[in-house]
């Protein structure tokens, strides 16, 4: 292929490094992402550079932190912020004659926020067909295009009547079929699917509870520990122990079922023999805090590992053996890899440290005061400050230390990179129409709006 490999990027949205087997969970949530770690670069320091979807998958597809590309917030009542100073990777891809689809289950992902762009095809949470070529299209796909929204009110039900899960084996087996049909074009291709079964609400299918050992739910377990879930998503509740523990078990039973869905996409690229030749990359957008943390203690719970170190498996193309980075690595530099083919000087930059950016808060409407912070993490240690000059010094684990020489060196590191980032100018953009009902529905039921 000369240089030009084919791509497969799937975001496994919001999952835990400690709950992927592939990085030592006790249980087999993720066998099939085992398997490909036995073939892939396993890095233990991976950063998204946002601790949400929205700025997160803009910065993996720009290359830039939030600030450089300016989504920092997802404020619904003027739109929403879309940078056009920036290519996107499709749109890189695209113009060195890639063909390029995307499959999203996240309604931040797509048309909204114009991450849509680049994309030949491109298959919303809903399943409408924003963008189409019409390859892999069948007549039952137009069907659900065309009635799209019939779907989508359907989906603001209870999602115990409408499992997300239908949506996730609909788009994946969309995404299946475009690669096999597309196979036997000497044109390289960039597959990109964001997979929302490790985002709450969690509907995992009780086969997923058995292979896990664990004990499926009654018939209204699910239904009332997702309405518990969403009211601690929005700070109205707390969980008990037990109650965590639990979610817990949904959690795994659902990393279970998406893993299902990743191995199926393998398999196919296995069976059509692009998959020696194809850079292969699966990450989180951020990871998920379910109950662990006080979330009125010191710094906000966003910039803990457990929501800001995340999963990152990379297969380059022709194989090799497994190995493991222990660098710190930020996902913004997924852009240049993925652009790149996979080079080697790609898959380990020359990092002693990584960024993360939040504003807060992330969503809302009509904010009157959003709150920078910046966290770097070195391999031990994570340094967290905020733009009025708040501060904090922690442990990995999130233990608070008094350690001036770390102190000094982490400041310092955080001041050099801040120099050497380039924030945006607000006119260069545009703004999306306001959210429509449908969409606003779906983003409340995933905790996003109060």
């Amino acid at each position: 292929m000369q240089g030009q490999p084919h791509v497969l990027l799937v975001v496994v949205d919001s999952a835990r490094v400690d709950r992927v087997s592939a990085y030592g969970h006790e249980r087999a949530t993720t066998p099939n992402v085992d398997a490909l770690a036995e073939r892939a670069t396993r890095y233990e320091n991976a950063f998204a550079p946002a601790p949400w979807t929205l700025p997160s998958h803009w910065s993996m597809f720009t290359g830039r932190f939030p600030s450089e590309h300016g989504v920092t917030n997802g404020f619904t009542d003027d739109g929403l912020y879309r940078p056009d100073h920036v290519s996107t990777v499709p749109e890189r891809l695209s113009e060195r004659g890639y063909r390029t689809a995307g499959f999203s289950n996240n309604p931040w992902v797509g048309q909204l926020s114009g991450l849509d762009r680049g994309f030949d095809t491109f298959v919303e949470w809903d399943l409408e067909q924003s963008r189409s070529d019409g390859t892999a299209t069948r007549t039952r796909d137009d069907l659900y295009s065309r009635g799209h929204w019939l779907l989508g009110r359907a989906a603001k039900q209870p999602q115990a009547l409408l499992k997300r899960r239908f949506f996730t084996s609909n788009l994946v087996e969309r995404a299946g079929r475009w690669i096999a049909e597309t196979a036997d074009d000497e044109t390289p291709t960039f597959t990109f699917l964001n997979l929302m079964e490790a985002h709450s609400p969690y509907y995992p299918p009780r086969r997923a509870f058995r292979r896990l050992g664990l004990s499926p739910p009654g018939p209204l377990e699910s239904r009332l520990l997702n309405i518990r879930l969403l009211a601690y998503v929005m700070g109205k509740a707390e969980l008990s122990p037990e109650q965590r523990e639990r979610v817990l078990e949904f959690y795994d039973a659902s990393l279970r079922y998406q893993d299902e869905q990743v191995g199926s996409l393998l398999e196919v690229l296995s069976r059509q023999d692009l998959f020696d030749d194809t850079l292969v990359v699966v990450c989180a957008d951020h990871g998920k805090t379910l109950g662990e943390f006080d979330r009125d203690a010191a710094f906000p719970h966003y910039l803990r590992d457990v929501n800001t170190n995340v999963p990152l498996l990379v297969k380059p193309p022709g194989g090799g053996g497994p190995d493991t980075v222990e660098r710190p690595y930020e996902l913004a530099d997924l852009s240049e890899l993925v652009t790149s083919g996979g080079t080697p000087d790609t898959l380990v930059p020359d990092r002693q440290y990584a960024l993360v950016e939040d504003y807060l808060p992330h969503t809302g409407r009509s904010p009157t005061d959003v709150t920078q912070w910046h966290a770097l993490s070195d391999r031990t240690h994570t340094y967290v400050r905020n733009q009025t000059g708040e501060e904090f010094l922690v442990r990995r684990d999130g233990t608070r230390v008094e350690d001036p020489h770390c102190h000094d060196e982490l400041s310092g590191a955080l001041d050099e990179r801040l120099d050497r980032l380039s924030p945006h100018e607000a006119t260069q953009g545009q703004t999306s129409d306001a959210v429509g009902a449908t969409v606003e529905g779906q983003l409340e039921d995933l905790g996003y709006l109060d």
